[in-house]
């Protein structure tokens, strides 16, 4: 297994699934300071990688328009 505190807490879970939670928790993860600060830097280091996404988003919509325009301009050459 993983601790996987951050992430259910970072979903926003219902009280039913805290209270189910509750059935399934195996144990509680102690981490001392030191352990804290790495997983810390690791999920920043994380954040600062991931860029977001929004140039795929970006691209794709362009592609998009591309097309639409392309195929207006044949249609009214065809007319």
């Amino acid at each position: 297994g993983q601790d996987a505190y951050e992430f259910f807490e970072d979903i926003g879970h219902s009280d039913d699934a805290r209270e189910e939670l509750k059935k399934h928790l195996v144990g509680t993860l102690k981490l001392d300071e030191e352990e804290i600060a790495r997983r810390k830097k690791a999920a920043e280091e994380a954040a600062k990688s991931s860029g977001g996404g929004m140039g795929g988003v970006v691209v794709i919509a362009g592609v998009i328009l591309a097309m639409a325009f392309y195929f207006k301009m044949k249609n009214e050459e065809s007319s």
